[in-house]
């Protein structure tokens, strides 16, 4: 989809959202998978036993359906079981079922390329005949598979048509215009080949949008093990004022601490905290993983302090908010207000791990920065890793660059 004009790229987004495809998005969400897996709806092999995989496994169970395999590409799979299912390489689970049996998309991971369109037209290309991606199944099962990260029922998008319209309003240029469209587009119909190709080079830090500063001061929020610090470290070349780290995870947090200790760029300029960040100082519980999926959950196993950042940063004069925090974003920008409104910092914000935070974060980012530049940028496949930036006035940046590859 290449839109070259305002115009074009709002008509194309009104008809979207236009009332009379609320029906066909109600149609899509109870038909989708049941129109592709015919007649072979209950013959299900999970391409990817991973986690999201095993997700799938436990509730086609709950849901009366005994999946037939797993098929996997990696070869460490495929000596035992898992949870009862015989796992296959790609090949031989083709072999076997590619005729008579339904393959559900199971890979869903933050990749700079590859992804679910790929993985379809590979299994299509090697003569499977029922190809459908999870997002169809968790649409026929709403109640045991959703809300899952962006995935959500599409006929619920059609409820916020006015904040959808409004956020896309927000965005200055082609690029991230043509972007709002396609994730909007992504949302209503499951289908990965609307996306275009991620943005090349290190998230949170693309080169030929913004520049650094001189003075810099970051604010990690979803620090995990340090990575991101190191490309700041990086993108500045080493020159900074400092940084502060939220981490809440343990496992998460003991890597950060290593690698802030260990790394001489980093060593005595970096500080962290184990804490979650959000809208108020609280106790809240939280779903430790030892992952990047870490998060603030009412299931959660662990009780975690979680901090609002005009408190911890009173003192501090930041520069650079980032926030990558499984679907907190928004209770944080709530709990940073003050702290934003008046020091008016670069922020990246991730805005992928609902479906409606497509539209609630650029809103609520403008609100706070009313002066700023709102861009979006995709930085993995499949719309993971989909960040708005919002850049304030006199930040180095190259304007020019808002509508080219970057």
């Amino acid at each position: 989809m290449i839109l070259t004009t305002e115009d074009s790229l709002m008509d194309h987004l009104d008809d979207l959202l236009d009332p009379s495809r609320a029906a066909e998005a109600l149609r899509r969400e109870r038909n989708a998978f049941d129109d592709a897996a015919y007649p072979c709806e209950r013959r299900i092999v999970i391409y990817g036993c991973g986690g999201l995989g095993r997700r799938i496994l436990a509730g086609l169970r709950a849901n009366g359906v005994e999946p037939v395999a797993f098929a996997d590409r990696n070869p460490a799979a495929w000596s035992l079981p898992v949870d009862g299912v015989r796992v296959y390489s790609p090949g031989e689970a083709l072999r076997r079922f590619a005729g008579d049996a339904t393959f559900v998309i199971a890979v869903w991971n933050p990749a700079p390329s590859g992804g679910m369109a790929n993985i379809a037209a590979m299994l299509a290309e090697s003569g499977c005949r029922r190809v459908v991606p999870f997002t169809w199944l968790f649409w026929k099962h709403p109640e045991t598979f959703l809300p899952f990260y962006l995935w959500d029922l599409p006929s619920r998008i059609y409820e916020h048509a006015g904040q959808v319209r409004a956020a896309f309003g927000l965005f200055e240029g082609t690029r991230s215009r043509e972007e709002f469209i396609r994730q909007v587009r992504l949302r209503l119909t499951g289908d990965a080949n609307c996306l275009g190709a991620p943005m090349r080079g290190a998230q949170y830090f693309p080169q030929r949008l913004f520049r650094p500063r001189g003075d810099e001061y970051f604010v990690d929020c979803g620090a995990y093990d340090g990575d991101t610090l190191l490309s700041f470290a990086e993108w500045t070349g080493g020159r900074f004022r400092g940084a502060m780290a939220w981490e809440a995870d343990p496992a998460n947090f003991a890597a950060l601490e290593r690698r802030i200790r260990d790394r001489r760029e980093l060593r005595g300029r970096v500080g962290a905290v184990r804490a979650a960040v959000g809208a108020m100082r609280s106790k809240v519980r939280f779903a430790a993983s030892g992952s990047a999926g870490a998060a603030i959950s009412a299931n959660g196993t662990i009780e975690v302090d979680c901090l609002p950042l005009d408190e911890a940063l009173a003192a501090e004069a930041p520069t650079y908010i980032k926030m990558d925090i499984e679907g907190a974003e928004l209770d944080a920008l709530n709990g940073a207000a003050r702290v934003i409104q008046s020091r008016q910092p670069l922020l990246a914000i991730c805005a992928y791990h609902t479906q409606d935070h497509l539209w609630r974060v650029p809103l609520r980012m403008r609100e706070l920065m009313p002066q700023s530049r709102l861009l979006l940028r995709p930085h993995c496949v499949d719309g993971f890793d989909l960040v708005c930036y919002a850049v304030p006035p006199g930040r180095p940046m190259d304007a020019s660059e808002e509508d080219v590859e970057a």
